[in-house]
């Protein structure tokens, strides 16, 4: 594997854990995944694709997470054992919300037996 696939395995898993136990904003009461992690080859960026399920509305996610995207370097410098915490991009990532609408097309597609 190489180094930045681990990199990037690593900062989705601290990122998941970090949003799920140490974020705390009123404004999220959702579940939220970090479904992939893309980050630059000198590693100085890195954008975080995640999906939102529950209540919020996916944009005012997006405006918080982007918000406390220092806040979470900030953790990640700590966990990390690399030299330079790339600077964090949010994004959603709307695979999964496109995978069930091919799904229920797919179903209305399939003849009734």
């Amino acid at each position: 594997m190489a180094k930045i696939e681990r990199v990037e395995n690593q900062l989705k898993k601290e990122l998941n854990n970090l949003i799920a136990h140490e974020l705390k904003d009123p404004r999220i009461n959702s579940i939220i995944s970090v479904t992939r992690v893309q980050t630059a080859k000198e590693l100085k960026f890195a954008r975080v694709f995640i999906s939102v399920f529950g209540n919020n509305d996916s944009k005012e996610v997006l405006d918080v997470l982007n918000s406390a995207s220092s806040f979470l370097r900030s953790k990640l410098f700590k966990t990390l054992k690399i030299r330079e915490v790339p600077e964090l991009h949010f994004q959603l990532d709307d695979s999964i919300e496109y995978s069930f609408k091919i799904e229920s097309i797919l179903k209305e597609i399939k003849p009734k037996e």
